[in-house]
């Protein structure tokens, strides 16, 4: 139920340009993969490079594109650079979007194994 007195995102066009923007470019895998891998705490490029098995190079192209858009910081420390989800409702969005497909494959592989749960 949206409360009468709260202020939708649709009030203002704008702002639904400004949020398709930034939706788009969470809509990579690899990206999506560097930003839950980063909800785990702050990273180098090393560090997401190994986890993803991907180059530095390519993961540095995609903490660019996370960065310029606001869903990632940055901190340097000497030679290395670290990066971290930029706030809580950022790693909150991620959580509930990774929720949703852990949940739905976690039914079909239910139904597939010969298990069919309902969920409360």
């Amino acid at each position: 139920n949206v409360k009468e007195n709260r202020i939708l995102l649709c009030d203002d066009f704008k702002k639904c340009l400004q949020a398709s923007e930034f939706l788009t470019v969470i809509g990579n895998s690899t990206r999506i993969a560097i930003v839950c891998y980063l909800t785990t705490g702050e990273k180098s490029v090393n560090e997401i490079a190994e986890k993803t098995k991907l180059t530095q190079s390519t993961v540095s192209l995609h903490l660019g594109k996370l960065y310029a858009s606001g869903w990632v910081k940055r901190r340097r420390d000497g030679r290395t650079v670290y990066y971290s989800i930029k706030n809580d409702i950022i790693a909150d969005l991620l959580t509930k979007i990774g929720d949703i497909f852990i949940k739905q494959n976690k039914k079909k592989g239910d139904v597939q194994n010969g298990r069919h749960e309902t969920s409360t």
